[in-house]
């Protein structure tokens, strides 16, 4: 998948799209080529979603800080 593609996709549509790679590994007989693209693309999927949600992260922390509150993680 190439950068420009993955710059417009939203969070979402990369985990469906994820799914539907690995539903497609596990269900499917798949040649090694085509493995090994789905592979590489499930790659540049999982990284833009990384990514996505540490961008979500630094703008929580923003928000909060703005409104003068502390940052807490309750796991």
């Amino acid at each position: 998948m190439k950068e420009e593609e993955m710059t417009g996709k939203k969070f979402e549509e990369a985990m469906k799209e994820l799914e539907e790679i690995n539903n497609r590994l596990e269900r499917e007989k798949v040649s090694l080529e085509d493995t090994l693209e789905l592979y590489e693309r499930g790659m540049k999927l999982i990284q833009h979603c990384t990514d996505k949600l540490e961008e979500a992260d630094a703008e929580i922390k923003k928000i909060i800080k703005r409104e003068g509150g502390e940052e807490r993680i309750d796991l």
